[in-house]
C-alpha cells in the first residue's frame, strides 16, 4: 500500500508551517507550566512528539489532496494529548479537563474517518457506512463505560460527562475504522492503526488520574497507532467500488453487525447478576436503541431505494430510458380508453454502425428514442423500446386518428442523426405498423400483447413498401401475413426436399434466330399453395435465410439438367441467377469449380447473372468472389440493367461480360418516344466497352425489329418462348426462330 505522504522538496511555506507547529507545542508547554507549576511528563512528551512528527511531515512529506487533513488531525490529537499531560496533577484528581482534552483532540481523526465513510458509498443505494459505524460504536461505548465503572473508575458529574464524551468519540473512531476496513480490505492496516488509536486514547483519558502508568502506555500506543493509520490511508481518498467486491463488503458488514448483540447481551447479564444504579449506563443503552433504530430505518430506506432502482431497471431500457416490453405489457393491460399501438422500425442504422461504429449507432438510437418519446408525450401517449431498432408508441385514439399521428412519429425519427456528431450525413428513416388496442367490453384479457403482434404484422407489410410507409392491421393484412407464414414453412420444406423445379428460357440471336444460351429460372408448384410466383417465393427466401440453399439447388439442378440434355455439347450456354448473399457465403466458388469439373463444362458456357448491388461497395467480399469466378473463365452478366443504381462507372473496372437490359426499358421502345434513344445509347456504350447485350422482355416482333435496327445482338422474352421444363430443352435447343427479311422500324 502506498503512503499518502510521498516525500517532496521542502518549500518555504511548509517549513514555516512546521516551525509554527513546533512553536505552538513549546508555547503551550511554557504557558501551562507557568500557570500550574507541574507537568505530567509521559503524556506531555507523547503530545509534543505527535506535534513534532506532524510538523516534520508537513515540511518533507506533504503531497496528496488529503494530506492537509491527515496532518491537521495528527496535530489536533497531539495538542489534546499535550494539554492533558500539562494539566495539574494535584488538587484535581478527577478533573474533567484531561479526558475532555483527549475527546477534543480525537475530533480531527473522527472528521477524517467520517468523510471517508461517506465517500466510500457516495451514490450507492446501500445503507450509509456512518450509520453502521455509529451502531457498532454505541455498543462498544456502552460496554466500555460499564467495564471502566466496574473497575472503580468514578468521579464527579463533570468528570463523568467528560469520560463519557471521550468514550463516545474514541468508540466512533475505532468503529469507523473497522467499518472502513470491512468496506475496503486494502485499508486493513490503516484501520487497525486508527482502531488502536481510539482504544488507546480512551484508556489514557479514563486512567489519567487513577493509573498514570496505564494512561501513559495507552497514550503512547494511541500515538503509534494514529501515525500508522494516517500514513497508510490513501492520499486521494477512498474510491467507491462495485460488482462482486461491493457484494462481499455488504456481506462482511452484515456479519460484523452481529457483534454488538452478544456484547450487549453479556453486559446485560452482568447487570442482572450484579445490578447497579448508573444513569449514564442507562443513557448509553438508550443511545444503543436509538442508533439501532436509525440503522434499521436506514436499511429499510436503502432496500426501498434499491427496489425502486431495480424495478426501474427491469421495466426500462438502459440505452434510451424508454420503457421496455415489460412496461409495454403493463400499459396494454386493461386500458381505460381507446388507443392504438404504433410499432416503428428504424431504417439506415447499418451505415452508421459500419462507418462510425456501434457507439455512434447507439447514440443515434438514443436520439431517435428521445425524439419519438417527445412526440408521443405531446400527443398524450407513451414510447417503449422493444428491440434494438424497434420503438413502440401507444397513442390515444382510433386507427384513423393515430395513422395521422404516425406520420409525425416517423418525421421525428429522421431528425435524430443531426443530434449525433458525424451522423448527420447518414439518412435515417423508419416504417411503422399500427394496431388497435381493445378496451372495455372488447378487452378479454387473454393475450395482452396481441396488439403488439398485430402491429408487427402490419410493420412487415409496411416494410415491403419501403421506408416511410405506414400500414394498419386489417383482415387483408392478416391474410397476407398468414399466407407468407405458410409460404415460409412450405418453402423451407421444399428447399430441404429439393422439390423446387428449374425451367429454362432461351436467349435468342436477333440475327440468326438460334438459341445462344438458356437462362435457368426457379419454379415452384406447391401441393398446398399451388403455383407460386418466383417474385413472391424468392423474396420470402431472402427474408428467412433460405436464398443460399435455394440458389445452390437451382445452380446444381440447372447444370446437371443442361449437361444431360446436351446443351453444353451443342455449344449453347447456360445462365444462372446468383444473389449477393450467395456470393458472400463461404465456399460458393468451390461449388462452381466442382460443377464445372464434374460435368466437364467449358467455363465460358456458364454465365452468372448478378444484380448491380453487388458492385456498390468496391471492396466487398462479393466483388472479390466475382473476380475469382471471372478468372476461372465464367461469364459475368449484370441483370436488370436500367433500374436502381444503373451506372457505367463500374463496368470498366470489373470483369463484366454481359449486360441485360431490363424489361421496363424494352417496353419503352414502343411506349415512350425517348425509349428507343435511351436503349440505343445503352447498346452503343456497352458495345464500345466490349460487352454483349441481352434485351429482356421482348414480347412483340416490333420490339425485336427495333432491337435488330439498333444492333442489339441477343433477346429474351415471350416472343420466342416462355421458360420451359427440362423435358422440352431438346426441342428448344434445335429450334430456329424466324427472322423477318424486311424490317419496318419507326424511328421518329
Amino acid at each position: 500500500m502506498s503512503s499518502p505522504l510521498t516525500p517532496t522538496r521542502p518549500t518555504p511555506g511548509r517549513v514555516g508551517g512546521g516551525i509554527g507547529l513546533l512553536a505552538l507545542a513549546g508555547g503551550l508547554t511554557v504557558l501551562v507550566v507557568r500557570a500550574t507549576g507541574t507537568v505530567r511528563t509521559p503524556l506531555a512528551v507523547t503530545g509534543i512528539a505527535a506535534i513534532a512528527a506532524a510538523a516534520l511531515a508537513l515540511i518533507v512529506l506533504h503531497r496528496g489532496r488529503n494530506s492537509r487533513k491527515y496532518l491537521g488531525a495528527a496535530t489536533l490529537w497531539g495538542i489534546g494529548a499535550l494539554t492533558a499531560g500539562l494539566l495539574p496533577g494535584t488538587g484535581a484528581e478527577t478533573s474533567p479537563l484531561p479526558p475532555l482534552a483527549f475527546a477534543v483532540g480525537s475530533l480531527g481523526l473522527l472528521v477524517v474517518l467520517l468523510q471517508l465513510l461517506v465517500r466510500a458509498r457516495a451514490g450507492s443505494d446501500d445503507p450509509p457506512l456512518v450509520v453502521d459505524a455509529l451502531m457498532l460504536a454505541s455498543a462498544l461505548a456502552t460496554a466500555a463505560w460499564d467495564a471502566f465503572a466496574r473497575t472503580g473508575h468514578h468521579g464527579p458529574p463533570g468528570w463523568t460527562a467528560a469520560v463519557a464524551a471521550v468514550l463516545v468519540v474514541s468508540s466512533v473512531v475505532a468503529c469507523s475504522s473497522i467499518a472502513l476496513a470491512i468496506e475496503q480490505p486494502r485499508l486493513r492496516l490503516a484501520a487497525a492503526g486508527l482502531t488502536v488509536n481510539g482504544i488507546g486514547t480512551a484508556l489514557a483519558a479514563v486512567c489519567h488520574h487513577h493509573d498514570a502508568v496505564v494512561a501513559s502506555v495507552g497514550c503512547a500506543v494511541a500515538a503509534v497507532g494514529g501515525a500508522v493509520g494516517l500514513l497508510c490511508l490513501p492520499r486521494d481518498g477512498v474510491v467507491r467500488h462495485g460488482g462482486q467486491t461491493a457484494g462481499r463488503a455488504a456481506r462482511r458488514l452484515q456479519v460484523a453487525s452481529l457483534v454488538p448483540g452478544p456484547v450487549l447481551l453479556v453486559d446485560l447479564v452482568l447487570l442482572v447478576v450484579d445490578p447497579r444504579a448508573d444513569s449514564v449506563l442507562y443513557g448509553f443503552y438508550v443511545a444503543v436503541l436509538v442508533t439501532f433504530t436509525i440503522r434499521h430505518a436506514a436499511t429499510a430506506r436503502s432496500i426501498d431505494r434499491t427496489t425502486t432502482h431495480l424495478t426501474f431497471q427491469a421495466l426500462h431500457d438502459n440505452l434510451t430510458g424508454l420503457g421496455n416490453r415489460g412496461l409495454l405489457e403493463r400499459a396494454l393491460t386493461e386500458p381505460d380508453h381507446a388507443s392504438c399501438l404504433v410499432l416503428v422500425e428504424l431504417v439506415g442504422l447499418d451505415d452508421v454502425n459500419d462507418v462510425l461504429g456501434v457507439s455512434a449507432g447507439d447514440a443515434v438510437i438514443a436520439a431517435a428514442a428521445q425524439e419519438v418519446g417527445s412526440v408521443a408525450g405531446e400527443l398524450g401517449g407513451d414510447a417503449f423500446r422493444t428491440a434494438g431498432d424497434e420503438i413502440a408508441v401507444v397513442l390515444p385514439g382510433g386507427p384513423a386518428q393515430v395513422l395521422r399521428h404516425a406520420e409525425r412519429v416517423l418525421a421525428a425519427v429522421t431528425t435524430a442523426p443531426a443530434r449525433v456528431p458525424g451522423a448527420a450525413r447518414f439518412p435515417l428513416s423508419a416504417a411503422a405498423g399500427v394496431a388497435n388496442c381493445p378496451f372495455g367490453d372488447d378487452y378479454d384479457g387473454t393475450d395482452v400483447m396481441k396488439p403488439f403482434v398485430q402491429a408487427d404484422i402490419a410493420l412487415r407489410e409496411a416494410k415491403r413498401h419501403g421506408p416511410g410507409a405506414v400500414s394498419v392491421y386489417s383482415g387483408s393484412v392478416a391474410a397476407e401475413h398468414a399466407r407468407r407464414s405458410l409460404l415460409r414453412d412450405r418453402l423451407t420444406q421444399a428447399v430441404r426436399d429439393g422439390v423446387v423445379d428449374v425451367h429454362y428460357q432461351p436467349v435468342v440471336s436477333f440475327t440468326t434466330g438460334r438459341v445462344d444460351k438458356f437462362e435457368a429460372l426457379a419454379r415452384w408448384d406447391d401441393p398446398v399453395l399451388g403455383p407460386v410466383s418466383p417474385v413472391e417465393f424468392i423474396a420470402v427466401a431472402e427474408e428467412c435465410n433460405l436464398v443460399v440453399a435455394l440458389g445452390e439447388h437451382v445452380l446444381r439442378t440447372a447444370v446437371r439438367t443442361a449437361h444431360e440434355a446436351g446443351v453444353f455439347s451443342a455449344g449453347v450456354g447456360l445462365a444462372v441467377n446468383v444473389s449477393v448473399v450467395q456470393l458472400q457465403s463461404p465456399g460458393f466458388t468451390d461449388v462452381v469449380v466442382e460443377l464445372l469439373d464434374r460435368y466437364r463444362v467449358p467455363p465460358r458456357l456458364l454465365t452468372l447473372e448478378l444484380t448491380e448491388s453487388v458492385f456498390l461497395d468496391s471492396d466487398s467480399p462479393a466483388e472479390r468472389v466475382v473476380t475469382d469466378l471471372a478468372a476461372l473463365g465464367c461469364s459475368i452478366a449484370i441483370d436488370d440493367f436500367g433500374t436502381g443504381y444503373s451506372a457505367f462507372g463500374y463496368l470498366g473496372r470489373l470483369p463484366v461480360h454481359v449486360l441485360k437490359i431490363d424489361r421496363s426499358l424494352t417496353r419503352s421502345l414502343t411506349d415512350d418516344v425517348n425509349g428507343q434513344s435511351v436503349v440505343t445509347c445503352v447498346v452503343d456504350l456497352a458495345t464500345r466497352l466490349g460487352l454483349t447485350v441481352v434485351v429482356e422482355g421482348v414480347e412483340t416482333e416490333q420490339q425485336a425489329a427495333i432491337c435488330r435496327f439498333i444492333s442489339a445482338p441477343l433477346g429474351q422474352g415471350w416472343l420466342y418462348s416462355r421458360a420451359v421444363p427440362r423435358e422440352l430443352l431438346g426441342e428448344q435447343l434445335s429450334r430456329v426462330h424466324p427472322v423477318p427479311d424486311a424490317l419496318t422500324v419507326d424511328t421518329a
